[in-house]
């Protein structure tokens, strides 16, 4: 997400004024008894935390439903194995651990599609943020007649196949 006027850490994107995430506060607004999120943890900085979800997953130490976030990522992935970073607080950098059992494998690539329309569609109900979608995982927002990348969803499989 690093702007095309980014220059250094000293560009208007990485002298952000929001307050650090409150874990304590996201764990008690999403996880909830018998829901999907089991569990928040909120770290300052990270490479990814794709990375990070599958390595505490192969130790046991991340169940289903844990959601991953981060202040600042530094060597996410995107598409094509293309790399890109985010100045601490200018985004929402989080990953979330799934594990769908009761669908079938051939259906699994619809998964990254359909969280793209429901985080376009959600966020242009809730916020009034004009959305779109690149077609298959930015989305877009529009500030200023301008569009911008706001986010991307990579969806990875690890572990052993089913």
């Amino acid at each position: 997400m690093t702007p095309r006027d980014a220059s250094d850490d000293s560009s208007r994107w990485s002298d952000l004024e929001r307050p650090p995430l409150n874990a304590g506060t996201l764990r008690r607004g999403l996880v909830r008894a018998g829901g999907l999120w089991t569990g928040v943890e909120v770290v300052q900085r990270t490479g990814s935390t794709n990375s990070d979800l599958v390595a505490l997953a192969a130790a046991g130490k991340a169940a289903e439903g844990t959601v991953l976030v981060a202040e600042e990522q530094t060597s996410g992935r995107g598409r094509l194995d293309r790399q890109w970073t985010a100045p601490a607080r200018s985004g929402l950098f989080f990953s979330v651990l799934l594990e769908p059992d009761d669908v079938p494998v051939a259906r699994w690539g619809w998964l990254p599609l359909l969280t793209g329309v429901a985080v376009a569609t959600g966020l242009s109900r809730s916020a009034g943020v004009d959305t779109a979608l690149k077609w298959p995982n930015d989305l877009l927002v529009t500030v200023g007649g301008e569009e911008r990348k706001a986010g991307g969803i990579l969806a990875e499989r690890a572990g052993t196949p089913p």
